[in-house]
């Protein structure tokens, strides 16, 4: 069969969706499995041995004709059976447009009249988002997976541009403590106030001395929030990654650091996922038990106002 899985979407919930897409590969082991993903989310998808193929939707850059185009490219492709992860407006569409004779939905999706497969989740109460994603690959033929795990797989050229990173930007790297920050994050209100990641970092800075390297990390577009972390910091044992690596690059830049302090995001999931990193996971408007860290070296910090989570 040829199965076309849709799930765009933002960095964390692809990566939280990774057990699913085994779940589907091991309940159809011979079919030729297709990822729709979106450009920010792509890394995750590319080198999983579970994906055949992967199409990329890049929203910055696609025009109508993109699209036209795209969805006659999944067309002629024929696919049998449309697994929409997502169960959003634009999800429903595209996999009504694929044409496939078989199409899963969730019963909440506002189109799912679109499709003709649908999983019914009436009574099943609120879940972590890992769960929710393996609940529907599991209903819509997929394997039972026992230990889930989210995962991202990266390259020799990945590892050694993390290597080289360190090499370059820190003196003596093999007897230095090493601290990640993030201080970006899709939503501006998960996002930890610059002026406190300043703040922490002198306080490291002033404890660890000669010994720390402190890494700030985030995607591309923010930049500006490490330019004002350095602006406060004028100190090289400071060194800005954003904008400088891939997903799969950063994966492995995480990996060689001892701590991570970032808000709830797509960086905090891929590090809560790596066992030698300490990852601190600051949680305001969103609700850890929903799209908490998945992994067994973290923490979760949170304040105790009467409107947490508001989302």
């Amino acid at each position: 069969m040829n199965i076309l899985i849709i799930k765009l979407s933002s960095i964390g919930d692809c990566f939280l969706a990774t057990p699913a897409i085994e779940s589907i590969r091991k309940g159809y082991p011979d079919s030729f499995i297709t990822w729709l993903i979106e450009d920010k989310s792509k890394d995750i998808a590319l080198l999983n041995p579970n994906v055949n193929e992967v199409l990329v939707i890049d929203k910055k850059k696609f025009k109508l004709r993109d699209y036209f185009s795209l969805i006659k490219k999944i067309r002629n492709f024929k696919y049998d059976i449309v697994i929409d992860l997502q169960g959003v407006d634009r999800t429903s569409l595209f996999s009504f447009l694929s044409g496939a004779p078989i199409r899963y939905y969730e019963e909440y999706a506002k189109l799912g009249f679109l499709c003709n497969r649908k999983i019914v989740r009436q009574g099943r109460p609120l879940e972590h988002a890992l769960y929710f994603y393996l609940f529907l690959a599991e209903n819509s033929g997929g394997a039972k997976i026992d230990n889930p795990e989210p995962v991202i797989f990266t390259s020799a050229e990945d590892k050694k541009f993390a290597e080289d990173f360190l090499k370059n930007s820190f003196d003596n790297i093999e007897n230095k403590i090493f601290v990640g920050i993030n201080p970006t994050g899709t939503w501006k209100t998960k996002r930890w106030p610059v002026k406190y990641f300043i703040e922490i970092s002198k306080l490291m800075l002033d404890f660890f001395g000669d010994n720390i390297g402190i890494i700030i990390f985030g995607g591309k577009g923010d930049e500006y929030l490490a330019e004002e972390i350095l602006s406060d910091l004028d100190n090289k044992k400071l060194v800005n990654a954003i904008g400088k690596t891939t997903l799969k690059q950063a994966k492995e830049l995480l990996s060689k650091i001892d701590y991570f302090v970032t808000p709830d995001s797509g960086l905090m999931h891929i590090a809560a996922s790596i066992s030698s990193l300490k990852t601190i996971a600051l949680f305001g408007p969103t609700d850890p038990k929903l799209t908490g860290p998945v992994g067994k070296n973290f923490t979760v910090l949170r304040d105790s106002l009467i409107c947490i989570p508001c989302f």
